[in-house]
This record gives structure tokens, C-alpha cells and sequence, in this order.
């Protein structure tokens, strides 16, 4: 495979690849690394640009955390309750370990990592991890590799991107930091190629907006299908009716000669369902319910368990319903997914490794294995362009005029 530094050239296709600082939990029992896109990403952008991703600093004041990689980038987050000291002195884990690799990182330090306010240090943490290794490549190659904000209120989040060539093929590769001040995290509208915003801005200025796509996720448990499997796969997954199937069908071939274990779905995201909605309005009656039992408690007892349950949905169901925007979901599902430009290719756990894990990891030879399947599919959608050019019109479904209305920008 031959990868060489930027081209002029528009590009032929992207590649973008996101984390969702704190998003390892959602609803139906989902449990997730979601930093292995921006892993992913981060990985392909330094072949092309090689730089020093270990960190080799941490610190934290008050309620900020700085990190600081050996190529000197700087990423700072702030936590909504601040630092201990002891949480300073489990930061130190990091040291010498890449921050590439954000969520294992993050759980090396302290364990565990919940999203939506449950704990806002590691979350805060993982956040200014990928904001230094952003900073890193963006200090190296200042005219090369860009950068933007995020550019929604309340995300603190940055975005880079830059031209690349493989095998003669001009591909832009954007790497994606949703992270929300104070930790509190997840908001991601801007994952997968949704184009607005500071972000969208970015995508523009590399003709990212409008060619054909592999977004990258992360590492996943889903209950409904882990359990039937004996080993970890990939996932690839579009919806034939609003995606890009030539985007998928290159990643299922490239999957199938990499002789990777692999699933596919083409009637996956479906559109205009209500689901995110309707999830909403569920997580919500859930609270109710359990908040009424609370009203009418007066056993301790019963109170604490009460509040345990509460706990339990905050931290993990309440994942599912905080990552986007509803009526955003309607148009672009769970993946981010503008209509007629992308597939998604991921990772789905088996149950075993669930149970003797309990939280996903991304791994370098994860990362291995997700660089083969894109840099042979690109090879297989540079030989077939035509299939993908004619569903590209399908974008036209995704009204970038509506989104004032909802998201705050």
C-alpha cells in the first residue's frame, strides 16, 4: 500500500472517523468504545504524517486537566467537579501510553468511564487526550493537516482533516472529537459525515461534503447479536434505500479477501421511524415511574435501591437518548450517516468477551485490521465509481436548512 502526504487534487472519497467522549453506554444494554474511529482515523492521517502520539504529561488544576504528547500537543477539558488529588496522581498511568488509543487510555487510569455527568473526570480526561493529539499533528503540519471547532454551544470538541493519496487515489480522512463541556458528555451531532457548523466548514474546504464515505465506529457489544456470535467482527452496515451501497458492498468484499470475520447489514439505519423519540419519551416514563416509588418511600431500604435503579438508567440507558438531536436522528440515524454518501464499518463483541471484559477495547491490531479493509476497499471504489456516483442525489434528502432549527449552533 503506498500513502503519501497530501494532494491537491478534489478528493475521491473520505474517510471520517469519530470518539464520543463518554459514550460507552447506551440503551438495550449496548456498551461500546467509541474512540475507535477516531482511532482509526488518527492512524491513516499519521502514516501520511508521521508524529509522536505518547504522552509524556499530565496535570490538573482545579477542574482542568492538561495533557501533553512527546511531539508537544496540548489538550485541555475541564470536569464539572473538578480533580481530586488522588485522581491526579491515577492520571499518571498515562504516561508513555498513546493517546490514539483514548478510552483504553482512560480506563487504564481510572477504571471504568461513565458518561452523561456520572463521572465527569475520565470523561474530561479522554476529551483532552484527543484534543493534544489533534494539537500534535496540527503543530507538525500546520499547512497540511487542518483544524476546526466543533462549533456547537456547549462542545468543546475539535475536528481535523487533510488530503492524503493512496495508490494514486486522493482520499480526505477527517478525525472527529465530540465532547461536551465539564464532561458531561455525549452530544454528538457531528459524528459520522454530518456536515454543519464549524465542522461542516471543514468538510467544505476539503470537498469532504459531497463523495462517497467510510465512517468508521468503534468497538461494541450489542446484546441481540453479540450473543449469537463466537468471535468479535466487523460490522458493515448502510441502508440500501437512503445510504451509498456501493460504499458498503466495496467494504464487504474488502472484508471478505482480507479473510477477517465479518457481518453485514443492508437495512440497517432506517430513516423516518421516530426511534429516537420514542426512546426519549420511554427513558423518560422510566424516571417518572421510578420517581413516583421514591415519592411514596420512607423505608431506607427501599430508597436506595429506588436511587440505585435511577443510577443504572442515568449511567447506561441514558447514553442512547443523549447523542443526538431527534429530529437530526430522523435524518441521519445512529451513525450520522448523510443519505447517499456512506457506510459504516465497524466492530461487534462476542459474548465471551463481553463477560470477561465488561467494557470494549480498541486495540492496535484492531487497528491493523480496520486498515486493511478501508485501503482495499478504496481500491475496490476506485475501480467502481460510477456505482457509487449514482447515489450520491440521495444527499439532497438531507436539508441543511432545517438545522438551524434543531440544533443550536
Amino acid at each position: 500500500m503506498h500513502i503519501t502526504p497530501h494532494s491537491d487534487a478534489k478528493p475521491v472519497c473520505g474517510i471520517i472517523g469519530h470518539v464520543g467522549a463518554g459514550h460507552v453506554h447506551s440503551h438495550k444494554g449496548c456498551i461500546q468504545d467509541d474512540s475507535g474511529g477516531f482511532a482509526v482515523a488518527t492512524s491513516i492521517i499519521k502514516i501520511a504524517y508521521p508524529a509522536d502520539t505518547l504522552i509524556q504529561r499530565v496535570s490538573c488544576h482545579h477542574s482542568v486537566v492538561e495533557v501533553e504528547t512527546v511531539d508537544g500537543g496540548i489538550g485541555r477539558a475541564t470536569a464539572r467537579r473538578g480533580f481530586t488529588g488522588y485522581e491526579e496522581e491515577l492520571l499518571q498511568r498515562s504516561l508513555g501510553k498513546d493517546g490514539i488509543y483514548s478510552q483504553p487510555v482512560a480506563c487504564r487510569c481510572f477504571g471504568r468511564i461513565y458518561g452523561q455527568g456520572v463521572m465527569e473526570a475520565p470523561v474530561a480526561f479522554q476529551t483532552a487526550i484527543c484534543l493534544a493529539i489533534i494539537d500534535t499533528f496540527h503543530k507538525k503540519y500546520p499547512e497540511q493537516v487542518k483544524v476546526s471547532e466543533e462549533g456547537l454551544k456547549g462542545n468543546v470538541g475539535k475536528c481535523m482533516a487533510t488530503l492524503i493519496n493512496i495508490n494514486g487515489n486522493s482520499v480526505a480522512v477527517m478525525a472527529v472529537v465530540n465532547a461536551t463541556q465539564g464532561g458531561i458528555g455525549p452530544v454528538e451531532d457531528l459524528e459520522g459525515n454530518v456536515c454543519f457548523a464549524g465542522k461542516g466548514a471543514l468538510m467544505k474546504a476539503l470537498g469532504l461534503h459531497e463523495v462517497p464515505t467510510i465512517i468508521v465506529e468503534g468497538k461494541a457489544y450489542i446484546p441481540t447479536l453479540s450473543a449469537k456470535m463466537e468471535q468479535n467482527s466487523f460490522w458493515i452496515r448502510f441502508n440500501a434505500e437512503f445510504d451509498n451501497p456501493a460504499v458498503g458492498d466495496a467494504l464487504i468484499k474488502a472484508a471478505d479477501k482480507c479473510a477477517v470475520p465479518s457481518l453485514n447489514s443492508n437495512t440497517a439505519y432506517p430513516r423516518y421511524t421516530g426511534e429516537m423519540q420514542e426512546t426519549t419519551i420511554a427513558f423518560a416514563q422510566k424516571i417518572v415511574h421510578i420517581g413516583k416509588k421514591i415519592e411514596s418511600s420512607t423505608s431506607s431500604q427501599d430508597k436506595t435501591k429506588l436511587i440505585a435503579e435511577l443510577a443504572l438508567l442515568v449511567s447506561e440507558d441514558a447514553g442512547g437518548i443523549t447523542y443526538m438531536t431527534n429530529n437530526l436522528h430522523e435524518i441521519v440515524a445512529a451513525g450520522g450517516l448523510v443519505p447517499g454518501l456512506a457506510a459504516v464499518l465497524s466492530i461487534i463483541v462476542s459474548q465471551k468477551y463481553i463477560e470477561e471484559n465488561l467494557i470494549p477495547e480498541i486495540t492496535p491490531e484492531d487497528v491493523d485490521s480496520y486498515l486493511n479493509i478501508i485501503f482495499q476497499a478504496i481500491e475496490f471504489m476506485s475501480g467502481d465509481s460510477q456505482s457509487l456516483v449514482q447515489y450520491i442525489r440521495r444527499k439532497d434528502q438531507f436539508d441543511v436548512n432545517l438545522l438551524d432549527d434543531w440544533v443550536q449552533s
